[in-house]
């Protein structure tokens, strides 16, 4: 074995949000991360994002490849101004320095997984 097993629990963290000044520019989203500066070098970044109806992660891009994977809800990952519907079961790639956008415009709450290859969270550079 080359580093540590590490188990978390969803329940056992508290959700997070952007600044209230920065929730215009950049959306009403909230999220838990589950794997961030892992010790011994993960090297992984992942987590559970959540979009009440009408909510909306923003047009962004950063240089780290991403994956959301769609656990409940349905909504629209648009990917360089292409609309991609999702739903529970969908998985989107999204290739480093691509512009994208989530939104949930049903009734549903709509939760996603979110993955990088990165070291750390904050090492992420969004840029709106």
């Amino acid at each position: 074995m080359t580093g540590p097993i590490i188990t978390r629990r969803l329940q056992d963290l508290k959700w997070q949000a952007w600044p209230e000044d920065q929730v215009a520019e950049r959306g009403k989203i909230m999220w838990k991360t589950l794997l961030d500066d892992a010790p011994q070098g993960a090297n992984m970044v992942m987590g559970v994002a959540r979009l009440r109806k009408g909510e909306t992660l923003e047009s962004h891009r950063h240089a780290e490849p991403e994956i959301y994977f769609t656990l409940s809800g349905r909504g629209t990952v648009t990917v360089e101004g292409v609309e991609h519907a999702i739903e529970a079961g969908t998985m989107v790639f999204i290739p480093g320095n691509a512009r994208h956008q989530i939104v949930n415009a049903d009734d549903e709450e709509l939760q996603f997984l979110y993955a990088f290859a990165a070291e750390e969270f904050r090492k992420i550079v969004y840029r709106f």
